[in-house]
């Protein structure tokens, strides 16, 4: 859109002849660089999910960081100005509400970290320095869901430093 007054009467009225897309097409498998995106704190959610064994319930804490790739042809091929892709970490809490630091937890929050350089025994930290942060070298997965193989989930799966 540009500067002109937007006529919604006229947008109500348009018509189109082609039909639109139903889905997004994902970030290809591969190794990217990338940027992490701006975010503030909606980014952090509680996610309830249940347990398929038992049907029992439980709430779990995410954090959804923003990444955008840093590849002139990927943009081309894919036709946009901008590529990027949202990242979900399942968090470890302590029982006070903190994120927990000890042995097996937040592995993959704890590897990001490390890869832009903000891992560091006695330094402080809070999720919002990841904001702006990079560059970091991205894998990028997709694999299918085990009940539906037409649902697809595109994940990083591993984070490296650029050195």
């Amino acid at each position: 859109m540009n500067d002109q007054t937007f006529d919604v009467d006229a947008f109500m009225n348009a018509t189109v002849d082609a039909p639109m897309a139903t889905n997004m097409a994902g970030v290809p498998e591969g190794e990217y660089t990338a940027m992490v995106g701006d975010f503030d704190s909606s980014a952090f959610r509680t996610v309830t999910t249940t347990d398929r064994a038992t049907g029992a319930t439980r709430d779990r804490p995410v954090l959804e960081v923003p990444f955008v790739i840093q590849d002139a042809d990927l943009k081309a091929k894919l036709g946009r100005e901008s590529v990027s892709h949202r990242e979900t970490f399942w968090l470890d809490m302590t029982p006070d509400g903190r994120l927990d630091t000890g042995p097996d937890k937040n592995i993959r929050l704890g590897q990001l970290r490390n890869a832009l350089g903000q891992n560091t025994p006695g330094s402080p930290w809070a999720p919002s320095m990841l904001r702006n942060m990079g560059p970091v070298k991205i894998v990028i997965k997709t694999t299918s869901d085990k009940r539906d193989p037409e649902k697809k989930y595109t994940n990083i799966t591993r984070y490296a430093k650029i050195s």
